[in-house]
């Protein structure tokens, strides 16, 4: 449906909706939906829109390097043509975050005072725009003036479209906006050219100068958080570790924060200019896990991509390959792992001719791997060329005193996140929070906390906006002091066994310890159970 209605009429009709009004009948169906849509979601249509703080931007900006990449001959081209117009370019990426954004000097300005620079969000959360249109919709779209549903957008005209790499995934959008009088359906032809002419020429690179996506390492000592003895035991190993190319292991359960020690040991190595690859070798069906960390040959096997593919080591050359969860691998692929770090060569499936690598292989795992060795579970010669040295990531549960300093970090980085800066939270949950077993680790309280500020919708947070099991485990003596964390340990075990009937494999399971763990505190506790299975 065309939209005929002068900018005063829209405006009056956008007036009456957002004063509780219901008639929608101008607007263009998808722009109908996505308004009633952001009434539903409370958006506040007269709220300039959240800007990232300027770490966060950091990090939204080397995690979109290689799409801006991608984009920037495009962008020089597109500023070249519309440099004599009062119109701007806008990258955004596949969640709508704008990562870069280009035009003359008077356009950015006013840009700026609607918070339409990097870092800004335009999904549907900041209202109907046409970036938010193209994301959801998966196509090309323009919107003009009122049809916005942020009053602060109402002066622009906006004509959006999607990129899509060779596997059909979005992995952003390109806009070109300017004043509303501007509106004119060649710029939104434009831009679809412009967004066909990036997706060729991903194809083109693909098939020959080609550029894979490697994980962004971006933590460093500075972000490991803890003051205790035992994560500052295990930091100052990984500290002195990192200045050599001494291969490691690292052993904690999961959302012990494996993945952050191993980012910032590479960050503070001299291969710190390198990339950073991350495998997690448990999420990886057995049969591909061979071309996924070698690569293959052209015409290894049926839908093997044309020239072949660079493996898992190949893309960390003169870098760092993290293999997560390697406890997961399966003995033939040990073996062959073995053979790969014992002569620093690998062969791609399906190839004939070794290619020599110059990687640091850091491995970690969710169940010490010096038991499984003892249980034939995992190579001994394969454990003794993985680790000179192993660091021990120790659970929430024993370091209980750096609860407050995580949830202080935490509780910052998440309602900054969500844009609910005026989030509080009452001291005393520090008394539950310390006495939960965090079976998840510090990934559980960081769901937690999101849960929590969620919930609270601006009130101050109490335990009460937590899970009812943290505000459960808490165990208070009559004059209100907590029991040793030892005493909450051991009667955990005790009802736990009582529960499962002395089942070892369910008991572990529930309490979140390994069976090899549960067995040490059985006898570390003196704990007398007669129907241990």
């Amino acid at each position: 449906m065309e939209n005929n209605y002068t900018y005063k009429e829209q405006y009056n009709k956008w007036e009456k909706f957002i004063n509780g009004g219901n008639d929608l009948s101008h607007l263009r169906r998808e722009v109908a939906k996505s308004w009633k849509n952001c009434r539903d979601l409370n958006v506040n249509p007269f709220k300039k829109p959240y800007l990232m703080s300027e770490d966060s931007i950091i990090n939204l900006v080397k995690e979109n390097q290689y799409l801006i990449d991608v984009v920037s001959p495009f962008i020089k081209l597109i500023t070249e043509i519309t440099k004599e117009t009062n119109f701007m370019f806008v990258l955004c990426d596949n969640k709508g975050n704008v990562v870069d954004i280009r035009g003359n000097k008077e356009i950015l300005e006013q840009a700026k005072k609607s918070k339409l620079e990097i870092g800004a969000n335009r999904s549907e959360i900041a209202g109907t725009n046409a970036i938010s249109l193209a994301i959801s919709m998966g196509k090309p779209y323009q919107l003009v003036g009122p049809e916005h549903y942020n009053v602060h957008y109402h002066q622009w005209t906006c004509s959006s479209a999607p990129i899509y790499d060779l596997n059909g995934k979005l992995i952003g959008v390109i806009n070109l906006s300017g004043h509303y009088s501007e509106k004119h359906t060649h710029t939104l032809g434009m831009v679809v050219s412009l967004a066909r002419a990036i997706e060729k020429d991903l194809l083109y690179k693909e098939k020959f100068v080609r550029k894979p996506k490697v994980t962004r390492s971006l933590f460093t000592f500075d972000d490991l958080i803890g003051k205790s003895d035992s994560i500052q035991s295990a930091i100052n190993t990984a500290q002195v570790v990192s200045k050599t190319d001494t291969r490691i292991i690292i052993e904690g359960e999961s959302g012990t924060g494996k993945e952050m020690f191993v980012q910032a040991i590479h960050n503070a190595s001299a291969r710190s200019n390198g990339p950073f690859v991350a495998v997690n070798c448990g999420a990886v069906p057995e049969h591909l896990v061979e071309s996924e960390l070698f690569g293959y040959d052209d015409g290894a096997f049926t839908g093997a991509k044309k020239g072949g593919k660079p493996g898992k080591f190949e893309l960390a050359n003169s870098g760092t390959l993290f293999l997560d969860e390697i406890n997961s691998m399966s003995k033939d692929m040990q073996v062959k792992l073995l053979r790969v770090l014992q002569q620093n060569e690998i062969t791609r499936v399906g190839g004939m001719d070794p290619i020599p690598i110059d990687v640091r292989v850091i491995a970690a795992s969710n169940e010490p791997l010096e038991s499984l060795v003892e249980q034939d579970k995992f190579r001994k010669d394969l454990f003794y060329r993985l680790g000179i040295v192993t660091i021990e990531i120790p659970p929430l549960r024993i370091r209980t005193e750096d609860v407050p300093e995580l949830f202080h970090h935490l509780f910052t980085k998440i309602s900054n996140r969500l844009d609910m800066k005026n989030s509080e939270f009452n001291q005393n949950i520090f008394t539950y929070l310390k006495s939960y077993h965090w079976p998840g680790n510090i990934r559980e309280l960081e769901n937690y906390i999101e849960r929590a500020i969620v919930l609270a919708q601006g009130k101050v947070i109490t335990i009460e906006h937590f899970p009812k099991k943290v505000a459960e485990q808490i165990l208070l003596h009559n004059n209100e002091e907590l029991t040793t964390l030892e005493y909450v340990e051991k009667e955990s075990i005790k009802k736990a066994l009582n529960v499962f009937d002395g089942n070892i494999s369910k008991t572990s399971k529930l309490l979140g310890i390994t069976r090899k763990t549960l067995y040490k505190k059985i006898k570390d506790y003196n704990l007398q159970y007669d129907n241990i299975v």
